[in-house]
């Protein structure tokens, strides 16, 4: 996996909460502690303080007590300088009040080089997970797959509807042929997730139908499908299902096809997002190693005060006792060098932090404005839609014909809910060309915006496929013109969301981005439509119109050549 985006230091954050914490601070500092051994080998102090590992790796441990001056929490932070990037590793417990604790997993990366990072979950947690048993609501978090056979079937869908459930729930079930493909990739699916979502394995085709009975055929998880489900399942409401994503046989099965990846990357997604618990956000730990230092600086540097203050002439014992007070206040001085370069790294990487959290934020607000737009924009032409699919019903009952009326108001076909089932419905837009590569569009699946940009486009691909139908019928303008004063029975994409070319600096130094595969070879493509707001991912779809032309091999075609990640322009660079 990467880092979330350039933007982003967080690179991963497990959080979970312990039931019975009453060893919970030994067990975290035992697996930190081995942990930390197979990692710099060699002795690793736990002690309280700061810790220089090697050259490159300082620990820092911490603990804070209550009010009775028992333990409460306790922390273990190491960070690795590297050549490419330093690394912060940070492990938080706490306890509360009713016996219970959380834990709290970050991985922080702070590049020094502008390449994208490759960054791997810390396998501290699955170590965690295995051994502090910690639950989310009434779903147990494993290291491993728990196995649902029918009789477990209902107590499966209880974990999935909990209210109280937080964290994502993986129910995968068995093919109905045995595939060691298959059992590789969901076993390291699941492996990948641990302590971020709990997962399940419906372990025959009888458990298989057991479920399906249970939960219904919307929320199903067919033989080796693998089901993503979020939290408030409704399994009574149909339009619930697309909200919990499912990868069907196909991806796993084909050596081929990368996509099965996407199941434990969305879920490292959604843990990054998921806040701290209270506990765990405002726990505060006091540096008792740093004021000890403090203090035995101040002692000596009054104890130098008085022997500098005795007269001029000293004896031998005098001036043997001042150059050992010299030799110790030397000692301190370069001990606080020490520290004062370490406090000075430390608020460097805050810094650092800081300013990737409110990137973050810039970002998140930019978002929210641009999607309350496309909103209102999707709102208006809704509105337009009913009232003319209300006057249209007036006219047919009318004229009698409420048979048409009752006919056009079944089986409505619905928007996709990803850009996997995107690309299984193509074959309905009859007028449209797509060379796009599939692979880049379905890894849009795994962002949490991606169902909006689904739905989009699909609007998208619909309304060119309108304008095709419409220009092979005689429409004199473009795609752009088409937008603006659609003919009657169209389908326009909202024109603030339309581009017909890129601006010339862009095509002069990204220009060969935006050549795409079509029949016949490759070609510039500079007209795209917009999926998402200005963010990091801000999707976009690129298309070729030819519609018109009478030679080459795209000649009398509408050619979708991309679909995926917002290209580099001018803008982004």
């Amino acid at each position: 996996m990467t880092t979330p985006s350039s933007d982003s230091t967080l690179a991963h954050r497990s959080v979970f909460t312990v039931p019975d914490a009453s060893a919970m601070l030994d067990t975290v500092r035992s697996l930190s502690g081995r942990w930390l051994k197979k990692k710099v080998r060699g002795a690793v102090p736990l002690g309280t303080g700061q810790h220089s590992l090697d050259e490159s790796s300082v620990l820092l441990s911490q603990a804070a007590y209550d009010d009775q001056g028992a333990e409460c929490a306790a922390r273990i932070q190491l960070r690795e300088d590297k050549a490419e990037a330093t690394w912060r590793t940070t492990v938080t417990a706490v306890l509360s009040a009713t016996g219970s604790g959380s834990v709290s997993i970050d991985l922080e990366c702070f590049p020094n080089t502008p390449q994208a990072i490759r960054s791997g979950k810390p396998n501290l947690i699955r170590d965690l997970v295995a051994e502090l048993r910690p639950r989310d609501g009434m779903s147990r978090l494993t290291a491993d797959a728990l196995r649902v056979s029918r009789d477990r079937v209902h107590p499966l869908v209880a974990v999935l509807c909990d209210p109280e459930r937080q964290m994502p729930v993986v129910v995968a079930a068995r093919p109905a042929q045995a595939d060691p493909l298959w059992s590789k990739r969901v076993a390291g699916t699941m492996r990948h997730v641990a302590g971020d979502a709990s997962a399940y394995l419906l372990w025959d085709l009888p458990a298989v139908d057991a479920f399906r009975e249970a939960i219904g055929h919307d929320h199903r998880v067919g033989p080796g499908a693998v089901r993503t489900f979020l939290p408030l399942v409704d399994p009574a409401w149909a339009a619930d299902a697309s909200r919990h994503r499912v990868m069907g046989p196909v991806r796993w099965l084909d050596p081929a096809d990368q996509t099965w990846r996407n199941v434990a990357r969305r879920v490292h997604t959604l843990a990054l997002e998921r806040p701290l618990p209270r506990g765990l956000s405002s726990v505060t730990f006091s540096d008792p190693v740093a004021a000890q230092h403090r203090q035995e600086r101040r002692e000596s540097m009054d104890k130098a005060r008085l022997l500098t203050s005795a007269p001029a002439q000293r004896t031998s014992e005098q001036e043997e006792e001042l150059r050992v007070e010299v030799t110790l206040l030397t000692g301190l001085l370069d001990q606080a060098d020490k520290e004062l370069s370490e406090m000075g790294r430390s608020v460097d990487l805050a810094e650092r932090a800081s300013s990737s959290a409110r990137d973050r934020l810039q970002a998140v607000i930019a978002e929210r404005d641009s999607e309350i737009e496309d909103h209102l924009t999707t709102l208006d032409a809704l509105q337009q839609a009913r009232s003319e699919s209300d006057r249209l019903r007036v006219l047919l009952l009318r004229q009698g014909r409420s048979e048409v009326v009752a006919e056009a108001a079944v089986n409505l076909p619905g928007t996709p809910g990803s850009f996997e089932a995107l690309w299984e419905r193509l074959e309905e837009l009859e007028h449209l060309t797509v060379t796009a590569d599939r692979r880049i569009a379905v890894g849009l699946d795994e962002y949490p915006m991606s169902r909006t940009w689904a739905a989009k486009g699909w609007t998208a691909m619909v309304s060119l496929d309108s304008y095709a139908a419409a220009a092979r019928d005689g429409f004199n303008g473009g795609f752009y013109q088409f937008c603006m004063s659609p003919p009657p029975g169209a389908k326009p994409y909202p024109i603030k969301q339309v581009a017909m070319a890129e601006s010339a600096s862009t095509m002069e130094k990204y220009g060969r981005q935006r050549v795409f595969p079509v029949p016949g070879g490759r070609a510039e493509m500079q007209s795209h439509l917009k999926l998402g707001a200005q963010s990091p991912v801000a999707p976009r779809l690129y298309f070729l119109d030819d519609v018109k032309g009478v030679e080459g091999g795209t000649a009398g075609r509408l050619v979708v050549g991309y679909v995926g990640p917002h290209l580099t322009n001018m803008m982004t660079n």
